[in-house]
This record gives structure tokens, C-alpha cells and sequence, in this order.
């Protein structure tokens, strides 16, 4: 089965998602009163909400995902080969090899955009690197990966992640909270874990669907297995439509 195989890349990019998490805490702030003066955040920015000169380790999360993605891209290729399904892996090797790529030299020559107010345009900054890029990365990976393995339930989800990880990408999370009317305050951060949630959630998500794959991709086999092993010990062979 496909999940076998794919289970293994919905974990890997939900781990590593979620182990810089650290990298996108911010100090805590607080808004009071007006004698405070103005308080406000961005809402929302088609280049991106995650931008790196407002993260405290800017540096040091370039160079995690420096190492992370071609980490991803290693593994996501071995695995696939082990399987002797690499060609398949192609496709969202590639992406990533060339998303990546792309990051690495728009970000180098400090590139900033098109000279166009488009929100369509303005999102192609989302490819100078920011602590979101790895959403649109992993995005692009899956839904190739998806097409590639001809698994509908993964192209569901990928399409879903997709959608998501654009959204978080590009919108304040502790706006989109509030939106859905849950009780935050949209203007103050005390523990600052706003830009976390932008990659809390969907490495959250990964992990589940991982191993809701991992668990899918042997139990099926399993009960194949007994089922056949069943039927092959009756001597009754498969059952058929006509049978009681």
C-alpha cells in the first residue's frame, strides 16, 4: 500500500516543523491602557506575517532549515528507494530541491518583489526566506507525492494542508483565532507564541495524519492476511456473494 510508504514523509516534515518551535518565540507583550501608547500587530501581509527580522534568532533558524531540507530531501529519497519507488518520490523531490533553491537565491540577492500591488504577486514573496517557507515547501511536496502515489486521501489532505499552511503564512494566527471567536486577545501575547502557532498547528497535523497512515498501511495488510489465512484453513476458499 501507498501509506506505507508516505506515512514516513507526513512524519518527517511534521518533526521537522516542530522541533525549531523554540526559534519562533517572541517576547511577551501585553497591551493596556492608552497611556501605553499605540498598540498593534499585522493582520495580514501576502509576503508573509513570519518575516525574519521580527523573530529573535533569525540566524539560527536559517541555518536550521539550511540543514533541514536537504535532510528532508536525503531521507524522503531513501526511503522511497528502499521501496524501490524512488521514481515516484521524483516529482516532489524535485519541488522541493527547486523551491528550495529558489529561496536560497532570491533571498541572497535580497530580492523583494514584484513592483505590483496584486495580492496574487505580492505572495511570490513568500519565496524570500521567512520562518514559512517551509510550510510552502512541504505544501508543494505533498501534493505532488499525492498525485504521484494516486492516493486520493493523501491528495485531500494535502490540499487541505496546502490551504492551511498558506493562511497561516500569510495571516496573523492569533487573528484567524479570533476570528473563529475563541477567547484570545488579538493584541496581546504574553507568553509570545504567536508565530509558534504558525507552525504548531500544521506539524500537529502531520504527525496525526502520519500515523493515522503508519497504523492504515499495516492493519489493512494484517486483516487481508488473516482473513485469507482463515478461509485458506476451512479449505472454503473466498467467500462469494452467494454464500449464507
Amino acid at each position: 500500500m501507498a501509506a506505507r510508504r508516505y506515512w514516513f514523509v507526513l512524519v518527517l516534515f511534521g518533526v521537522l516543523l516542530a522541533l525549531p518551535l523554540p526559534l519562533y518565540r517572541l517576547p511577551g507583550t501585553h497591551c493596556g491602557g492608552a497611556a501605553d501608547g499605540i498598540c498593534a500587530v499585522p493582520v495580514r501581509a501576502p509576503g508573509g506575517i513570519l518575516r525574519p527580522e521580527v523573530l529573535s534568532h533569525p540566524g539560527w533558524l536559517a541555518v536550521y532549515w539550511a540543514v533541514a531540507l536537504p535532510l528532508a530531501v536525503w531521507l524522503t529519497a531513501r526511503r522511497y528507494g528502499r521501496a524501490g519507488r524512488l521514481r515516484r518520490a521524483l516529482p516532489a523531490l524535485s519541488v522541493m530541491v527547486l523551491l528550495g533553491g529558489a529561496t536560497a537565491a532570491l533571498t541572497v540577492t535580497h530580492w523583494h518583489g514584484f513592483r505590483s500591488p496584486s495580492a496574487v504577486l505580492g505572495s511570490a514573496q513568500l519565496l524570500i526566506f521567512n520562518g514559512a517557507t517551509p510550510l510552502l515547501v512541504s505544501a508543494a511536496a505533498l501534493l505532488l507525492l499525492a498525485a504521484a502515489e494516486r492516493s486520493s486521501w493523501l491528495l485531500l489532505f494535502a490540499f487541505g494542508y496546502a490551504a492551511l499552511a498558506y493562511v497561516l503564512a500569510t495571516y496573523d494566527a492569533f487573528h484567524l483565532l479570533d476570528l473563529v471567536h475563541l477567547p484570545v486577545d488579538e493584541f496581546a501575547d504574553r507568553w509570545g507564541v504567536r508565530h509558534c502557532l504558525a507552525l504548531a498547528v500544521p506539524a500537529g497535523l502531520l504527525l496525526v495524519a502520519g500515523v493515522v497512515a503508519a497504523v492504515a498501511g499495516v492493519a489493512l495488510p494484517l486483516a487481508v492476511w488473516l482473513t485469507a489465512r482463515r478461509y485458506g484453513r476451512a479449505g472454503a476458499g473466498w467467500p462469494r456473494c452467494t454464500d449464507p
